[in-house]
This record gives C-alpha cells, structure tokens and sequence, in this order.
C-alpha cells in the first residue's frame, strides 16, 4: 500500500520549537514570542475531508502527534508501511523489522514484535495469515495475532493452512525424494516419494526446446485410490491439496482422514478443451489462486454457478499466447477457458500459488490481472463467466491499480504535471466513480475500516465497534520482542 503522501519525519516540528526555545535569549515579559520561520503547522487532529467512496462510518482515532493516544512505532522515523489484515492493520516500520498488529475497530494491540515479514497465506478457510521468520525459525500468525502454526523441522514450510516437508537438498531441478504433508500441529497427514517424471518414462515434459516429448496424458482420469499422489504441493485447502508432478498435469489429493492423499481429481494442460493450438508446445501450468464467486451472481446470466469455490490456473509456453482455466474446486469441472492477450512468462513447474500484483473483488467476482506483454498491460476478468471486461493498454500506464473493495478498484494517477492523485474506478467497468479525492485510501481491511490519508495524518475510518473487546491480546502483545530479521524485506 502507499505511504508517501504522509510525511517521513512526524516529530520535526516538535524538535524545531525545543530547539529554538533553547538558544534564543528570553524576550521582555508581555512581548509574544515570534514563531521560528518555516515551522510547520500543528498535525490535525479532526478530520475535515470527505470519505471517498465505497468508505463507509466514522473517524475512529487519528495514527500521529503528541495527542495521538497509538502505539509508538507510528512516530518511526522511517515511516511505516500499513496493510490490511482481516479485521485488522498490519503496521510495519519502515527502519526495522518490527511490526504491530492494529485492531481496526478498537485501537488495541494484538500482537507486536521483531520479525521478518515473508508475506500473506491464508489458511484452509481462505482467511488472511501473515508468515515470519525470527531467529528460531519460520511462524505463521493470524489476524488476531495468534500463533497457528511455527516449523518443527528445519526446511517444513507453511502453505495454505498445512505444511511440507521437502526432501534434504530440494531444488527446482532435483524435487525428488520423501515428502510429508503435515497439519498445523505438526502433525502427519501423509508421507510419500515422488520421483520426478522423465521423458523415458513417458511424461508429456516439454523438451529443452519446448516441444512435448512422448503422448499427452490425458485430464480428468482417476488414480488408483491406494496409492498417494505424488507431487509438489503448491496450494492447499479445507478437503484437498494441489500437487504438481512436474509435466503439464495439476492432481487435487485427498485431505480425508480416511483416505488422505487419495486422488480427487487432475486438469492437464493439453485437454483441447482448453482451445491450444495442437502444435503448441506443452504448457507449463502456475496456479493464480482459489476464489469463491459472489452468492449474489445472476444465475440467469449462464456461466459458474454462484457460490462455486474456482481454481485459477495461467497454461504457459514461451511464445503463443498463455490461456486462463477456471476449474470447480470440488470436482475439477473445467468452467470455462480465454486466451490472454499476449505470452505470460513460463515459471517453474514446482511453484506454489501465487499472483502476483493481481487484485480481485469479491462482491463482483472481478479478478485483475497484470500482463507480461500484448494488447494490455492488465485485464479485468469476470470470474463467473470467464470473459474479458475491461484492459489497460499501454497508454494507460500513468493507472496503477492498489486495491478493490466493495466492488469499486482504488487506483494511484500520474497526472499531465507530475502530480499524483488517486482514482476510484468501477470494477466492472472501468468508469471512474470519484477523481480528485480530498482524502487518500491508504489500506482498507475486510472490516470495512480504512486508513485515510488527509492533511499529513493518517485517520482510522469505518464503523464503531458495537462492545468493548472481551479477548486479551495475543501472546507476545506486550512482551519484548524477539528477534530481529533482514531489514530488506518488505511487505507487500
């Protein structure tokens, strides 16, 4: 999220009065002291803006000042960095690893303390996490701070709410050996080998020069139940885990306790119903993300049923056009297929979920996507229907989409003299809702709570809390910190 309209340095004007007070000789009783030129004016503290649109409740409290009654990391010197975190704000310093979990609604701490921040998951649910790392190792924290998952065994990773052990010495180029998926509690779910596919073996893998070696395996056929799939995990949720085997095919394993590791259901990246060209070569598959479509849907309108849990996956080569699937989560229905606008870079077989700089909004099912190369620069995608809505193309670069909400896209502007200003666009349209805002959204979390930027402070908007909160804050919320991590890393 940006920061930059707020001033780096909150507590130079304060130094600058002390500092005048102190060398200049006392004047004659009576005589008002003249204020030192260029000291800036005090912070506001009532805020008299407009909030913009989609932003919704009152002023809650304001981040900065003498008077502010907030944490002090809001006075680093270095500025903090301030993302959503489900009913919360994650605020980071800009000078140190450390972090502050900021309850929207109420002001309180959750949980503070020296970490490095490695990014957002989510857990089987779909609900936000945040993973860290300190000195003893990797942890995942959720939106109230709670500790819900930390590595027994040096090289266990966190993904999507379950965890993987991967073999000693594990690379992109050699995935092989034993694995072990694991649940929060570190405890086993299954266990596995998996040697990766070769072409002697028959694996449709795209040879050094990207044509396919051997006969396409074909999507959609069920494994034998007995024997565990056998993969890189790359995404996870509550019934199943996604596993990668290395070739153009994606296999949903069981998380049944009954059967885990069973077979669900596979998509493969040459199903013509995909609509490749036949002479393309085998695709490389990357997972974008798991989204649930609105209630809300039209279902006179065709496509997904509304409600339905979609897969999105980006089929790859490195010339022709990459293509968008959406499957049915619980069965790998293909839903529907579109070609992209141009080539999307071919990324490694074995990663997990990820896309990255996407946005979407879930009121309207708009999924916005950044492309590599061709006609737009991103494309709005409706998820239900599997359609193209809207795109940027290249002479709309001056647009950067940050965030959606409630079906409307926030979107920083360079304007003709170099001014920046933000924009709050339809997500389904494109039409632009509101244009020079007299208050900045900086970050708005799933409560509905925002960060407003206006006059150099930064105010809690969004509505009050309905009773005091009853829960104490999280383990470690007032405890010394514990380790400190590498500054560079920074959230996103």
């Amino acid at each position: 999220m940006r920061s930059p309209r707020v001033p780096q340095v909150l507590s130079c004007g304060l130094a600058v009065l002390l500092a005048a007070g102190c060398t200049a000789d006392p004047e004659p009783e009576g005589r008002p002291t003249p204020e030192p030129e260029g000291a800036p004016s005090p912070l506001p503290t009532a805020f008299d803006g407009e909030a913009p649109p989609g932003i919704d409740g009152a002023v809650l409290r304001f981040l900065h000042g003498d008077e502010a009654d907030v944490h002090e990391i809001m006075d680093d010197p270095l500025g903090v960095r301030i993302s959503p975190v489900g009913a919360a704000f994650l605020i980071s310093s800009g000078g140190a690893d450390r972090h502050l979990l900021h309850d929207a609604a109420t002001g309180q701490t959750l949980w503070e303390g020296e970490a490095r921040f490695r990014g957002f998951d989510t857990d089987l649910s779909g609900a936000t996490v945040m993973r860290m790392t300190d000195d003893d190792g990797p942890f995942v924290l959720d939106a109230l701070g709670e500790r819900v998952w930390e590595a027994d065994e040096e090289g266990d990773t966190y993904l999507d709410g379950v965890a993987v052990r991967y073999p000693d010495e594990w690379s992109f180029d050699a995935p092989e050996g034993d694995y072990a998926v694991l649940d929060t509690d570190g405890g086993t779910l299954w266990e596995y080998t998996f040697d990766a596919p070769t072409q002697a073996d028959g694996d449709p893998s795209a040879d050094p020069d990207g044509e396919p070696a051997g006969e396409p395996e074909e999507g959609g056929e069920r494994a034998d139940e007995d024997v565990p799939v056998a993969g890189v995990p790359v995404a996870a949720w509550d019934g199943g885990v996604l596993v990668a085997s290395g070739g153009p095919v994606l296999r949903a394993a069981s998380l049944d306790e009954d059967a885990p590791g069973a077979e669900l259901w596979s998509v493969s990246g040459v199903d013509e119903d995909l609509g490749r060209p036949a002479s393309a070569p085998v695709p490389v598959p990357s997972v974008l993300g798991l989204y649930t479509l609105p209630e809300e849907a039209d279902e006179s309108a065709g496509g997904a049923e509304p409600g339905t849990d979609v897969l999105v996956v980006r089929w790859a080569g490195r010339e022709e056009p990459s293509t968008l699937a959406a499957y049915d989560r619980g069965d790998g229905e293909l839903l529907w297929a579109l070609e992209e606008p141009g080539p999307n870079p071919v990324g490694e077989p074995f990663d997990p979920a990820e896309a990255a700089g996407s946005l979407h909004d879930d009121v309207t099912g708009t999924l916005l996507l950044p492309q590599a190369s061709g006609e737009a620069t991103l494309v709005a995608v409706d998820l239900a229907e599997g359609e193209v809505l809207w795109g940027l193309e290249e002479d709309d670069v001056s647009i950067s989409p940050a965030f959606a909400h409630e079906g409307l896209v926030y979107a920083d502007s360079r304007t003709n003299d170099g001014a920046d200003e933000q924009l709050v666009l339809d997500a389904e349209t494109m039409d632009v809702v509101a244009d020079d805002l007299s208050a900045y959204v900086e970050a708005v979390n799933d409560s509905g709570h925002a960060i407003l930027v206006w006059d150099r402070q930064r105010f809690v908007f969004g509505p009050r809390p309905d009773e005091e909160p009853s829960a104490e804050p999280a383990d470690g919320a007032s405890g010394e910190p514990t380790a400190s991590g590498d500054p560079t890393d920074e959230p996103s």
